[in-house]
């Protein structure tokens, strides 16, 4: 019998690339989460520095964006994201270029 991979995220969608209309969200932590009326919600959250009168710095965190879905947005988030990590866990190849020297 055939091993059976999962299939690929957005098997059999169609993807139209909206270039830059698309936001980039960047974010350190997930400041909080929850649920409301059946809907997830997670606040997403920056890090950032501030100089303080002091002459320290201080450490803050802005909102840097809100995520509201599904529970099966959510579940596929969530896959997405655990499939993203195991990528981090495989060796990585050597990139040639960066591995040749110039003489």
């Amino acid at each position: 019998m055939a091993d059976h991979e999962n299939p690929q995220p957005g098997a059999g969608l169609v993807y139209e690339d909206t270039g830059a209309a698309a936001s980039l969200v960047y974010f350190d932590i997930v400041g909080a989460y929850g649920i409301m009326h059946g809907t997830v919600e997670i606040e997403l959250a920056t890090r950032i520095l501030v100089p303080a009168p002091n002459g320290l710095t201080d450490v803050k965190f802005l909102s840097s964006g809100r995520l509201r879905c599904s529970p099966t947005a959510a579940a596929n988030l969530r896959n997405a994201l655990d499939a993203a990590l195991k990528m981090l866990e495989a060796p990585q190849q050597p990139d040639p270029v960066a591995a040749s020297k110039m003489n």
